[in-house]
């Protein structure tokens, strides 16, 4: 793979997109949740995801960056992850909050809680360790979609397959990269996959 091309890539799967990303896919998957959401509860839900956890954050982590508490807006080191972690943790709380207030399925409130806590676990880990804040994100969707079919009995084994592929080459674009060894890689992965799962199925 070209370093440009996995810089692309890179890029483009920024765990910082992966929530709506994850709406984008339940909301056109043709499953139970496809239908079971108003429209204009979805445009509510996309508006809120969108100022929340992406507008939002990217402004405070500019600030961040501006202020030097920050050395780059790549966050390479562990060090420098620490507090746009808490900062991410605080905005997914806060949208868990509007979403549990809102008429609108559990799913989702349940999402966004579970991905506050993938993102408290790996903020806690990354205190000694550093995990593939990029592959964290991609276990989530695919855990999602794991818990959707683990949950509602829904037939999404071909969608969930596709992102495994797709998880596949976000993390060879990360070892590509020189971002991470292959076990920061795995971790990231598997974490993300069996939080999400268990925020679907569980809560």
């Amino acid at each position: 793979m070209d370093k440009k091309f996995a810089m692309a890539v890179s890029v483009i799967f920024q765990p910082i997109f992966v929530p709506i990303y994850s709406l984008i896919i339940l909301f056109n998957a043709d499953t139970y949740i496809t239908y079971a959401v108003q429209p204009e509860v979805k445009k509510f839900i996309y508006l809120i995801t969108l100022l929340n956890t992406i507008i939002l954050p990217i402004g405070v982590f500019y600030y961040f960056y501006r202020a030097k508490l920050i050395e780059t807006i790549h966050m390479h080191t562990a060090k420098e992850r620490s507090l746009p972690f808490l900062t991410t943790i605080v905005f997914h709380m806060s949208t868990f909050y509007l979403f549990s207030k809102a008429p609108m399925p559990s799913l989702f409130p349940n999402l966004i809680l579970g991905a506050a806590f993938s993102v408290a676990t790996v903020f806690v880990i990354n205190l000694k360790w550093k995990v593939s804040i990029h592959m964290l994100g991609m276990g989530g969707i695919v855990g999602t979609i794991i818990g959707l079919i683990l949950r509602y009995q829904v037939d999404a084994i071909q969608l969930v397959m596709a992102l495994v592929i797709l998880s596949g080459v976000v993390g060879y674009s990360r070892l590509r990269l020189d971002a991470h060894t292959p076990l920061q890689v795995y971790v990231g992965f598997v974490l993300g996959t069996l939080i999400l799962t268990g925020s679907v199925v569980l809560l």
